[in-house]
Formats: structure tokens, C-alpha cells, sequence
């Protein structure tokens, strides 16, 4: 769902090939960037999990011992009278090695819960809602931002203090997260696996009983102004905003995740609890667990919901996203140029996702300060725009994929009398996409397979991405789907998606000094070269 620079939803893709602070710009939201068409993903099935009316003290006799002031170990140490001078390795026990395996199981009320035990001592837990900044209105623009600070506040069962002392106790004070982005609102969290049936209910306490007291409602009005510095402060941050804002000018996406000083009027626990009573309902939520047993983590989510009268739920209207182009430049305290360029992409889930994807990783990206191997020096971007000027600090592809649209482009840096010269030179790569060569098709395809299988090796993105992938369609892929519908592009596939990006309307974003950024209309000339 995250607002990263294009991204408010995971990275099953991140693009590792350019620097470290790149990184959030060329991996934006891919939503397993390589994901053939929707309908061919396998379709889970989804074990029923009934709601049952559990005995108090039976349910609470399977808590881990744990009280306010201190935790207590699980089971004995069997090593605490060993000294030093006794070995503890001598005879390891052997470890119970298990294939890990992607289980789905859905409650009575809709909601989705999807896990996956890779053996770790360390579990993910994530609850992804189908809200965000797209669904406000005129009425409560910002508040899905006002939703997300008022997370970890006080519930029907903890106060906010309990809640923040629980989790500081719990070790999880530091990952307990809740991120609005356009398409989703993300709660997660990283805990001892032991202490999943503690956090579950904290979780689902964010969604079902927030008591939205107005003097924590106050108190959290100063972080609006607080993120709004830290944003303007953030040049790729701004340059995202500038970039949805001109790609889908008044409408869904282009409308801000990040509240502002305007927003401040509807900044009350009633256009709050509005909110979340029209789009907070359980069959628009996914429960992901990562490093946890889904029959543990089935039953405490159908616990924390069983007393939960459940609300009808009631149709919404979704408008979708309307595609505008344009452009939109704004002075900022960066010394640099940043400038994007971008075309309309295809939405999440469509065949066309696969050569689009493997056309931003030909594009690659690379940046003037390393050359290592793996960071993406050998592509098109590195080698047609960063070598070619001393001017440009870093270049990067993106595709930015969501549920009805999406935005394909470059993103540059560079010194703000050469921005110009930056901007011809990303136009003639992005344009050169219709030639592909078979031996550089094949290379794309194994550096994007390459990153696909090895990025999930990392807990936090297969936890984004199943949610994500869940959220949307309601089935998941894993990354064998994912590298069957890359081996299976052709070269006419790839020329093919870049003819029908380009044919679009370009939309132009520029942040910090933008003096020497080209006019919109020289700019669309050059794509249509």
C-alpha cells in the first residue's frame, strides 16, 4: 500500500541496480511488478473459519505468560546453569526444517487472512485495508492521514498509554506502524512469534474500537504540520505529489495521502469515524502474517472479531481513475533539479504488466557516485544519461502499478542549467524502448528473475505483497508465476507495450530549481519523435 515516491503499496521489485537513496524511486509500486493478467494467477482456497463462543478463561489460559512490567520466558532456558567453560554445541538438537507453504483462510464476516511460516523467530504481521486518499472526498480530504495518526491510540480495551507501554514491552514500540497511501491503509507489526496472540488483537483493535477521544484527536492535529515540513523537506516525496497531482489533475490518485494545513477543519473524531465506518469493513481488510502458524494466526483474528457486531456492508462508489497528463514545477530548497517523466502505464494485473515491467528494467538506472557491480551500470539509463554528463547525479525507470491505472517513466537528478540537457537525454532512451535486442531481452529477464527470487528472502516485502496482491484481486502469485510470465514475453511483446506507452500523453514534475526545465510541449515532441 506506503507513501514512498510513487509507492504506497509494496515492492515485490525493488529495483536494487541504483543508489540507496534511489531506491524508493525505482521500486516503486510494482505489486509483483512482473504479475501476468489477473484472471491466470492461481485462485487460493480459502479454509472457512467459523466464529465460536470461547470460554474466557480457557482463551486467556493460552496467552504466553506475559504481565505490564516484565515478560517471561516461553519455557525454561535449558542452558541457564551452564557455565562457561561447558560447551552448548556439543550436541545441537537437530532442527525440524519444513518447506514453507502459503496458506489463506477467510473468516464468516469476509475478511481475508494469508500466511506463510519460513521458520524465523521474528514474525510480520500486517492488516491491510482497501481505503485511502483515492476514496476521500471534498468533505475529509486528509483524513485517511488523520486515520493513520490516530493509530495506537486508545481502544474500547486499552487506553493509549496501555497500548503504547504493551507495545514498548512487547519489543514491536519501533515497527508498530499504521501508513496511508492512495489505495490502502496499512497497520503492521514485528514481534517475537511467540507473541502473535497478543498483537493480533492490538491490530484489529486500530479498526474495530478506536475510541477517537477528542483531546487525542487534538494532540495529534500538530503532526499534520509536522509532516508537512518533513514532506517539502523531501524532494522525492515531492516530486511524487507533483507527479500524481499533474498525471490525475482533481481526481482518485491525484488527491494527496499526506494531510495538510487546509485539511485541518476535518481534523475531528466524527469525519474520522465516518470514514471508517463506510470503508473499514471486514471484507475489505487482508490479516498477512509472516514467520507465524496460520491455524494460531486464524484463530486469533476470528477471536478479536467474534463479539464484533458486525456493520452491513454497503456499496461504495469507486470512480476511477481518470488519466490527464499535464504538468506541474515547484521551487524548492534543493540545490538540484528533480525532474520526472511519465506516460500512462497499464493497471495491476494486466498481460501487458510483464514487457512493461521488463522495459523499466531495461531502462535500469545508475547514479554518478557508484559503479559496483549489480548496481545497474550496464543500463541504458547509466549508460545513455549518467556517463554521458558530469551534470547528472542519478537516473531512474519506474512503474508504478494500481488497481485501474498506472504511471511508467524516468526520474532524474541532476544540476539545475543542465536540466535540460537531462531531459532530452531521458525523452531519446524512453523512446528508443520500441528497439530491444533478443540478447538484451534475455538479460533483463534474468537480472528481473534474479531480483524477483531474492527479494523474497526479505519478510517485510512478501508481507506487502501478498496483502497487496489480496487486496486487489483475491489471489495471490507466487514468484514461479511470476517468472513463467516473464520467460514467456517476446521481443514483438516488449516493442509492442513501449509503442502503446509512448502514444500517450507524457506528464512532466519538477521539484527544486526548474529554470532550465524544458516547456511541456517540447517535451511531449520529443516522445512522439
Amino acid at each position: 500500500p506506503v507513501p514512498a515516491l510513487f509507492s504506497q503499496m509494496p515492492a515485490m521489485l525493488r529495483g536494487a541496480r541504483v543508489a540507496s537513496r534511489l531506491q524508493p524511486l525505482a521500486a516503486p509500486h510494482v505489486r509483483a511488478a512482473s504479475t501476468p493478467a489477473a484472471s491466470s494467477l492461481p485462485a487460493p482456497t480459502f479454509a472457512p473459519v467459523k466464529f465460536q463462543k470461547e470460554d474466557v478463561e480457557a482463551v486467556m489460559a493460552e496467552l504466553p505468560s506475559f504481565n505490564f512490567y516484565e515478560v517471561k520466558e516461553p519455557e525454561p532456558n535449558p542452558y541457564a546453569s551452564s557455565t562457561l567453560d561447558k560447551s552448548i554445541l556439543l550436541d545441537p538438537p537437530a532442527p525440524a526444517l519444513v518447506a514453507p507453504k502459503t496458506e489463506f483462510s477467510q473468516l464468516e464476516n469476509g475478511m481475508k487472512v494469508a500466511s506463510i511460516d519460513k521458520g524465523g523467530l521474528t514474525a510480520r504481521l500486517g492488516l491491510y485495508v482497501n481505503a485511502g486518499s483515492r476514496f476521500e472526498s471534498t468533505s475529509n480530504f486528509g483524513v485517511s492521514n488523520m486515520v493513520s495518526m490516530m493509530s495506537y491510540a486508545s481502544t474500547a480495551h486499552l487506553s493509549q498509554l496501555r497500548t503504547v507501554k504493551t507495545l514498548e514491552q512487547l519489543g514491536c514500540n519501533a515497527t508498530a506502524t499504521c501508513k496511508a497511501g492512495r489505495e490502502e491503509i496499512a497497520y503492521t507489526a514485528a514481534v517475537a512469534r511467540e507473541f502473535t496472540p497478543l498483537v493480533v488483537p492490538l491490530l484489529v483493535g486500530n479498526v474495530l474500537f478506536p475510541r477517537l477521544l477528542p483531546w487525542e484527536v487534538k494532540a495529534a492535529v500538530k503532526k499534520v504540520k509536522e509532516g508537512r515540513t518533513a514532506l517539502e523537506g523531501d524532494a522525492d516525496g515531492m516530486l511524487s505529489e507533483l507527479l500524481h497531482k499533474a498525471a490525475y489533475c482533481n481526481n482518485t490518485l491525484g488527491y494527496s495521502p499526506h494531510a495538510s494545513e487546509r485539511c485541518l477543519p476535518y481534523f475531528t473524531p466524527e469525519t474520522i469515524r465516518a470514514f471508517l465506518l463506510e470503508h473499514f469493513a471486514p471484507e475489505r481488510m487482508v490479516l498477512v502474517g509472516v514467520n507465524v502458524q496460520h491455524s494460531e494466526l486464524s484463530k486469533w483474528a476470528m477471536r478479536s472479531f467474534a463479539d464484533y457486531n458486525a456493520i452491513p456492508p454497503k456499496k461504495r462508489e469507486e470512480a476511477k481513475a481518470s488519466y490527464t497528463g499535464g504538468d506541474l514545477r515547484a521551487e524548492g530548497a534543493s540545490p538540484f533539479c528533480h525532474l520526472a517523466v511519465a506516460v500512462e502505464s497499464c493497471p495491476w494485473g494486466q498481460k501487458e504488466l510483464a514487457p512493461i515491467t521488463l522495459l523499466r528494467t531495461i531502462l535500469g538506472g545508475g547514479n554518478a557516485v557508484s559503479s559496483v557491480p549489480g548496481s545497474g551500470v550496464t543500463s541504458r539509463l547509466a549508460t545513455q544519461v549518467v556517463k554521458q554528463s558530469p551534470y547528472v547525479e542519478s537516473c531512474s525507470a519506474f512503474n508504478s502499478s494500481y488497481s485501474d491505472t498506472g504511471l511508467f517513466g524516468v526520474y532524474g537528478v541532476s544540476h539545475p542549467d543542465k536540466a535540460g540537457e537531462m531531459c532530452t537525454s531521458i525523452t531519446k532512451a524512453m523512446t528508443g524502448l520500441t528497439s530491444v535486442s533478443k540478447d538484451e531481452l534475455a538479460k533483463a529477464k534474468a537480472m528481473l528473475k534474479g531480483t524477483l527470487f531474492r527479494q523474497m528472502d526479505d519478510d517485510a516485502l512478501l508481507m506487502q505483497d501478498m496483502g497487496s496482491q489480496l487486496l486487489i484481486s483475491g489471489r495471490y502469485g507466487g514468484p514461479a508465476d511470476f517468472a513463467k510470465a516473464i520467460d514467456g514475453v517476446t521481443e514483438a511483446d516488449v516493442s509492442a507495450a513501449a509503442k502503446k506507452l509512448l502514444s500517450g500523453k507524457p506528464t512532466v514534475a519538477a521539484f527544486g530549481d526548474t529554470h532550465s526545465v524544458p516547456h511541456y510541449s517540447a517535451v511531449e515532441a520529443a516522445l512522439k519523435a
